[in-house]
């Protein structure tokens, strides 16, 4: 053996034997930090959005419905922006039949980012200017997981990454420039725990959790604060027929039930009018994932695994 190998082995015992001393002294570090952080995000008075503008993408069915739903509940107008155009119009409906705000539906394909440039044009005369951006749009699976096509996996990347790029870059100068503004975005747990065999699934989350910790720091260097930035991390919800058939064939419900839309709607929404930065649910998970973190990547892996390995082995029979 090297001396070299020698030492990184030597290195490695001390790290090892360093890390089990003081991983009693961070849990309670990790525990109370967390009650600090949502006793401070509880006890801050919650800021009204009564007559800003929001945008929700994806929100012509499922999360996206329920979320447009409980902004026009807090007062908000809303442009509800999906591929489908049916299914906004629906959400819009449901809006203006339960709430006293202005509504509309629009079609974009928040892949291009003409035709997201045109959606604000049209949106600032019809409801005036954009100061609630929520990216919600996403695609969930692929018809075979193992072996995807190509265009399965862009089409992934492109919506639930690339897209997150085009609506910053088309709806936040105005923000900038009003000098306030809120971006809530959904990301999944997929991004702090990978999933087998929804590696671009898990990755594309893992990169918008990452886009949304840089603007907030550019955020903060600009000294824009008063435009927030929330990134929600939701278990699986009961909001897709697909994934909810899906989640019940391979016994998802064994790890933790299934969430509901109007529940989470709630949850983060709320959050984002106290100025939550990130939103981890169910709220437990959050614990979970800052001590799991303390440990090697390899016992991490095996952690995951050990409470996901059977399900998703599962998944991967059904998917491929």
């Amino acid at each position: 053996m090297s001396l070299w190998n020698a030492l990184v082995k030597v290195q490695a015992y001390i790290s090892l034997i360093g890390l089990v001393a003081i991983t009693p002294l961070l849990i309670v570090a990790a525990v109370l930090r967390q009650l600090f952080a949502n006793l401070c995000c509880w006890c801050s008075s919650p800021k009204s959005i009564a007559g800003e503008v929001a945008v929700v993408t994806g929100g012509g069915h499922g999360l996206g419905r329920a979320i447009s739903l409980e902004l026009a509940k807090k007062g908000c107008h809303i442009a509800v922006v999906d591929i489908n155009l049916s299914g906004a119009e629906r959400t819009v409906k449901e809006i203006k039949e339960c709430y006293d705000v202005r509504a509309k539906a629009y079609k974009a394909n928040v892949t291009s980012i003409g035709e997201l440039a045109e959606l604000n044009k049209k949106v600032v005369v019809d409801l005036g200017p954009v100061t609630v951006l929520v990216n919600n749009a996403g695609v969930l699976l692929h018809k075979n997981c193992v072996n995807p096509e190509p265009a399965e996996v862009q089409l992934m990347i492109d919506v639930n990454l690339t897209a997150h790029f085009w609506t910053k870059s088309v709806f936040l100068p105005k923000m900038k420039e009003l000098r306030r503004g809120h971006i809530l975005t959904i990301s999944s747990l997929a991004a702090l725990f990978p999933l087998a065999y929804s590696s671009t699934y898990s990755s594309t989350k893992a990169g918008v959790a990452t886009h949304m910790r840089a603007l907030r720091m550019e955020l903060f260097m600009e000294k824009q604060k008063d435009i927030h930035v929330t990134t929600v991390f939701p278990a699986f919800l009961s909001t897709n027929e697909e994934v909810t058939e899906m989640t019940g064939q391979i016994g998802v419900g064994n790890i933790y039930p299934l969430i509901s839309g109007q529940e989470v709607a709630q949850r983060i929404v709320n959050g984002m009018v106290r100025g939550e930065r990130e939103i981890m649910l169910p709220g437990f998970v959050s614990l979970v994932y800052r001590l799991l973190n303390l440990m090697p990547s390899s016992w991490q892996m095996l952690g995951i695994l050990l409470i996901t390995g059977t399900t998703f082995r599962k998944f991967r029979d059904i998917r491929s």
